[in-house]
């Protein structure tokens, strides 16, 4: 078996300056890292030279992670479609993102925002080739390589960069299933990282919380475990190590404290607090979609062909393919599958090898917990289309248990054939550059963005309101916007709040909070972001004028201030309370 815990003097290091020894494995894990991030490297660039601008739900992101710096910093995520449940206000459980956000959302670009969650992701990728290397040595890693550059392949190229949060907690997601095996088998220093990107993860997105769940009940029973087994000379070290370990978990719990506060301040000061609406949405008595729509979702993740492995042509396809009957093919392969990983559970107890035992629960628990999210999820039709992008992290959990079957059928053969071959360093460097070549494949099929046709538009929209609207102005902000082009109104609001704007609108509290609800509040001047190019006001002088073309047809878009320049005092408190009735039949209130 290829593992990590090879003796010391089976280890190829590099000595340096001062007596230091760097393992060269490490150092190949790094390099093998980069290839496999190559997609994601190859899709943030593309974002940033195609001018990436935030709009809808990104341009909200963007405007709370602005708002960390400030007096109006939010206690919890972003407004979640999981309220509809309950026709009660629910947000995603804590502002994590917002805070990774918050400088890069200052910055002179918006563009730092997507390149820092390309950053993000392309760290995570390396980091789970690494710890691939410490689970099951070079044959691991090289698998885990190839299988992170193409599930990168089964999603659209937005997502490896963008800021939405059912995008940016992927490959965090990814990356702690590696840490919580690596802690089953007993890598306690690594529980302050495992808590901070749980803590991220599932404050990224609801639909996060189960598998997650269901990581950490591995993860830390594994750990557990560990530190209860007593290995042939290892009395006398016990002590120590459980002084060591207890180090770990104060830092541990330090981490949690830091990512926590927030949340909890929200769940004492709310009424309810945001953790209730999320049990109440969660246990709500709805019609939901079933056993079967759960069954479809594990099969589709993992039985042949499985979702890691196909190029959709939509983003969206995931929400369809679940309520439809899956292929006999499928649906048999997904039962061999499921009686594998319980067969090298059953190898790895007997065997007492922690990788096998501990990743085979891992891959049966995240299996479990994408049955739960799809079954979960109510039928009602806007909650039943969360599923397009709710199932996204099925790509992670189909790579992860093929996976590690593959690498369990490698081992084993290798220990059969060459037990005591080692892999020479020009294989080595050959896995690399088959890795880095079949990256650079990837990223070059890429398609565009998906939003790729908003971010011409959205600079028009971004240059007019900068030359349209002066600075530390409070402004009314209202868009008469269609299905196709509401997205602009956010763009338009994240656009001002970056200048120091303070835009206004009407039931816009509950996403974003009172600072921005119009209520008889005061305010300069009135914004207006609608289709068509219609003057909707008197004195009122349109600052942009642009097309968005998404495939379907044009859409003429103008942006209006009125009165034009935007003079101070150009509106008064009682104008506020007749616009805002005006304006909440008119237009979304997002």
């Amino acid at each position: 078996m290829i593992t990590a815990a090879a003796p010391a003097r089976r280890r190829r290091a590099l000595s340096l300056a001062g007596g230091q020894r760097v393992d060269l494995g490490v150092w190949l894990a790094l390099a093998l890292g980069v290839c496999a991030a190559g997609p994601v490297i190859a899709a943030t660039i593309h974002a940033l030279i195609d001018g990436w601008l935030p709009a809808g739900d990104q341009a909200n992101i963007a405007t709370r992670a602005y708002d960390v710096f400030s007096s109006r910093s939010s206690l919890v995520g972003l407004h979640s479609d999981a309220s509809a449940a309950i026709n009660q206000p629910v947000y995603s459980l804590g502002p994590m993102l917002f805070w990774l956000l918050a400088l890069p959302a200052r910055l002179a670009s918006p563009g730092w925002m997507t390149l820092t969650m390309g950053l993000v992701n392309a760290a995570a990728i390396v980091g789970v080739v690494v710890l691939a290397r410490r689970r099951g040595g070079r044959a691991l890693m090289f698998i885990a390589a190839v299988a992170l550059v193409l599930m990168s392949r089964s999603l659209a190229p937005e997502v490896l960069h963008d800021v939405w949060n059912p995008s940016a907690g992927l490959f965090p997601f990814t990356l702690l299933i590696f840490l919580c095996w690596s802690l089953a088998c007993g890598e306690y220093r690594l529980l302050p990282l495992t808590v901070l990107v749980v803590s991220f993860v599932v404050q990224c997105q609801l639909a996060f919380v189960p598998p997650c769940l269901g990581l950490l009940a591995v993860g830390l029973a594994g750990l557990a475990l560990s530190l209860r087994r007593s290995e042939p000379g290892m009395h006398a070290e016990r002590p120590r190590r459980g002084r060591v370990m207890w180090r770990w978990a104060i830092a541990a719990l330090v981490v949690s404290v830091a990512c926590w506060t927030a949340p909890l301040i929200d769940q004492i000061e709310g009424k309810p607090g945001n953790l209730t609406n999320v049990v109440k949405a969660a246990t709500a008595n709805t019609p939901k979609l079933g056993a079967t729509v759960g069954w479809h979702a594990v099969v589709r993740a993992v039985g042949v062909p499985p979702w890691w492995l196909r190029n959709p042509a939509s983003p969206w396809d995931r929400k369809l393919e679940v309520r439809r009957s899956s292929t006999t093919l499928a649906t048999v392969s997904t039962v061999l599958i499921l009686m594998a990983l319980l067969g090298v559970a059953a190898i790895g107890v007997v065997r007492r090898r922690a990788e096998l035992w501990a990743g085979a629960l891992i891959a049966l628990a995240l299996c479990a917990g994408l049955f739960a999210v799809a079954e979960a999820t109510p039928t009602k039709r806007v909650l039943a289309e969360t599923l397009g992008y709710t199932l996204w992290w099925g790509s992670p959990v189909g790579m992860f248990v093929w996976m590690l079957l593959a690498w369990a059928g490698v081992s084993a053969l290798w220990q059969l054939t060459l037990p005591r071959t080692r892999v020479p360093a020009l294989a080595s460097t050959a896995g690399v550059a088959a890795v880095a070549a079949v990256a650079a494949a990837v990223a070059l099929a890429e398609r565009p963005d998906y939003h790729l046709p908003e971010y011409g538009p959205l600079a028009k929209l971004y240059a007019g309101l900068h030359e349209g609207v002066p600075t530390r102005r409070t402004v009314m902000l209202v868009g008469y916007l269609g299905n196709r082009t509401f997205r602009f109104k956010m763009a338009a609001r994240f656009a001002m709040v970056r200048r120091g704007i303070r835009p206004l609108s009407p039931g816009i509290d509950v996403r974003l909070g009172s600072w921005y609800e119009l209520d008889h509040h005061r305010y300069d001047c009135a914004v207006y972001v609608q289709d068509a190019s219609r003057s909707p006001a008197r004195q009122a002088a349109a600052v942009a004028r642009f097309s968005f073309q998404d495939g379907t047809g044009s859409y003429p878009v103008t942006a209006w201030v009125s009165p034009a320049g935007c003079p101070r005092g150009g509106a008064l408190a009682r104008q506020a309370s007749s616009a805002a009735g005006s304006a909440n039949t008119a237009s979304p209130t997002r």
